[in-house]
């Protein structure tokens, strides 16, 4: 069966970068305890903290892949009536929704814990559900929030030859804009704010438009991306105090350097990531395809597990934690991987039911 004009074949080999997206995020959360507790300039302090701190390109990976996939399912249907409110009912319904519903839920398990009356915090629910803390992770939600409310808006710049010729420097400069007159007026909890991200959302859009031809181009570059990545993690994870130390004297620099080696290490993740699930993803499954089969299935329930695993964390540190005193390395493994598959089994029996969009999407 041919596939229509205006809907662009899907890109299986999506679903291996979404797992590995999502398995980092379940990751950075199920370490960083033990990053606190450990003592610093131990063995098992660096070690958590060298994968706690390398992995935090999940959410910009993810916030890549999106913009991605937006951009090439949408440019062809720029000419169709329509679509703007299709993209919002569709987008908006099935993310808003399952974010206020996770939102409550954690809310009110962290009044129970807490020995307070959830049902008496109502004006205090709402505060955190307009800024996403509820929970640690749920500020992404305001963050994929905000970018669908503009997508609409750069999609239709897209038909400027202006603006799509020099796309991505757009996105760097508006994001660097926004460092500057953030070091200037201090926002505050930029990590929620769509400006933080411009850079990962530009080239994932650009990406997204230009698709075939610049995959052909960063597989003929891989090696300078991977060098790329390694560099910039190495400088962002264990020389971010001596740049600051060095260049306190002249702060213009110091800062500069501070943005460039950040993206840097954030964008080449996303790249690197993206020709990693080409390689792995078009390759012949053969003694391999048990595990593609269960990436792959990671990947397709990946939005779930993102909501689930966090509850999963919880109720393991709530119940278990003293079970694993004298080894607490071994417990945060442990709970990675209860994190990881129950939270996976959770969305995979959700995703069956009728009414499960409401708390995994669609």
């Amino acid at each position: 069966m041919s596939t229509p004009i205006n809907r662009p074949r899907r890109i299986e080999y999506l679903d291996f970068y979404r797992a590995i997206a999502i398995m980092a995020v379940v990751a950075i959360h199920a370490t960083s305890t033990a990053v606190a507790h450990y003592p610093k300039n131990t063995f098992d302090h660096d070690l958590f903290y060298f994968w706690n701190t390398f992995l935090q390109f999940a959410v910009p990976a993810f916030l890549f892949l999106s913009s991605l996939v937006l951009f090439y399912n949408y440019s062809a249907k720029l000419s169709e009536k329509g679509w703007i409110v299709s993209f919002y009912k569709k987008r908006m319904f099935y993310i808003f929704v399952p974010y206020v519903a996770w939102s409550l839920i954690y809310f009110m398990i962290k009044k129970w814990l807490a020995g307070k009356e959830a049902l008496e915090s109502s004006q205090q629910f709402v505060e955190q559900l307009m800024l996403g803390t509820a929970h640690t992770h749920l500020y992404f939600f305001l963050i994929i929030l905000q970018f669908y409310i503009v997508f609409p808006w750069i999609l239709s710049l897209t038909k400027r030859p202006w603006f799509r010729r020099y796309m991505p420097l757009y996105f760097i400069a508006g994001q660097a804009l926004f460092y500057v007159l953030n070091l200037k007026f201090d926002f505050g909890r930029t990590g929620s704010l769509l400006p933080s991200y411009l850079i990962v959302i530009g080239f994932g859009a650009w990406m997204g438009l230009n698709f075939e031809w610049l995959m052909k181009k960063m597989m003929r570059l891989r090696y300078v991306l991977l060098v790329a990545l390694i560099s910039g993690a190495a400088i962002s994870m264990y020389a971010s105090g001596f740049i600051k130390t060095n260049l306190i004297e002249w702060p213009m620099v110091m800062y500069t350097v501070l943005f460039t080696v950040r993206n840097v290490f954030t964008l080449s993740a996303c790249l690197v990531l993206l020709v990693l699930s080409e390689k792995i993803g078009t390759r012949e499954r053969r003694s391999e395809y048990k595990v593609s089969r269960f990436t792959d299935s990671l990947g397709t329930v990946a939005f779930g597990i993102f909501l689930i695993h966090p509850l999963v964390l919880m109720v393991w540190r709530y119940a278990l934690t003293d079970d694993f005193t004298r080894h607490f390395g071994l417990g945060i493994v442990l709970s990675y991987i209860a994190a990881l598959l129950f939270s996976w089994l959770c969305a995979m029996a959700l995703r069956r039911l009728k009414w499960g969009w409401v708390l995994i999407g669609r």
